[in-house]
């Protein structure tokens, strides 16, 4: 599975805000009013990730009360509901129906259910306070809900590759033991590239051969079919910069085009490049 970072994401209301009949007893000490409220916070997957299929995951959620009072004392209950999208199907709840002392943060775990979501993941939290509480009202207290997601286990993503940068593995060249007498006889040749690429789309690329004190660099296209051909062409000097010479390294880095829109991708999924070296040599 992929892991999904996903931000904490946070709001809060007022008393004032959640309780309309409290604002007239604004400094009294008196009997809190019963109230009902709700909040709503939201967050997006990754940036370019358009939708994933969950395969686990978690939130956990802190109630963090402001007011001076339990506005869950005598049965009152705070129910977070997590949907995909806006009014969304539901995929986690829990419900906080436990003491919540005034000047305290409380927290619940809510774990997430499988399946496919979108972009955006919608916290729907809604408070339901009996009332009844003595307390100095003050209006300007605050209840505040923060959701803090854990690293969330995804089969695969839906992800807006076009324009995105990207770069090879390292691979070290064994071209050390080649001699002078063969790399002299060198006229030209070319490094042909076997790649087997799962994901569709082409890749504008350049490879760079390194060696001690420089190297040669070749611009490329990998096309976007399954398995394709591409051939690099090097003269017989470029060869002879980099052959019968220790610690020679292929690399490259390159950009998705522009054109390939949003591609399905799964873990273990990856680009395979194969190379061989074809050179023409003069003999005699």
């Amino acid at each position: 599975n992929f892991a999904v970072t996903v931000g904490a994401f946070n709001t809060n209301k007022s008393l004032g805000d959640l309780c309309a009949a409290c604002v007239p007893l604004q400094g009294l000490t008196a009997p809190v009013p019963d109230f009902n409220g709700t909040f709503t916070l939201s967050q997006s997957l990754p940036t370019d990730v358009s939708s994933a299929t969950v395969t686990s995951g978690s939130v956990v959620i802190a109630a963090q009360n402001g007011f001076s009072f339990d506005p869950l004392a005598g049965g009152g209950t705070l129910t977070v509901t997590l949907t995909d999208g806006q009014g969304g199907k539901q995929i986690g709840r829990t419900v906080f129906s436990g003491a919540m002392a005034a000047s305290s943060t409380v927290t619940q775990t809510l774990t997430l259910a499988p399946g496919s979501v979108g972009s955006t993941l919608f916290v729907t939290a809604v408070v339901a306070s009996p009332g009844g509480q003595t307390a100095t009202i003050n209006t300007g207290q605050r209840l505040t809900i923060t959701a803090t997601p854990s690293p969330i286990l995804v089969s695969s993503a839906r992800v807006n590759v076009a324009n995105q940068e990207l770069a090879f593995d390292p691979v070290d060249l064994d071209v050390e033991d080649i001699d002078d007498a063969i790399a002299d006889r060198i006229v030209k040749g070319a490094i042909v590239l076997q790649v087997t690429n799962p994901f569709g789309v082409s890749v504008g690329a350049q490879l760079d051969i390194t060696y001690p004190g420089g190297k040669v660099s070749k611009s490329l296209s990998i096309a976007g079919g399954a398995t394709s051909t591409a051939t690099l062409s090097y003269s017989g000097d470029e060869f002879r910069t980099f052959l019968g010479k220790p610690n020679v390294r292929l690399t490259g880095s390159g950009t998705v085009s522009s054109t390939s829109g949003s591609i399905t991708v799964t873990p273990g999924q990856q680009v395979v490049i194969k190379a061989k070296i074809d050179v023409t040599l003069k003999i005699g």
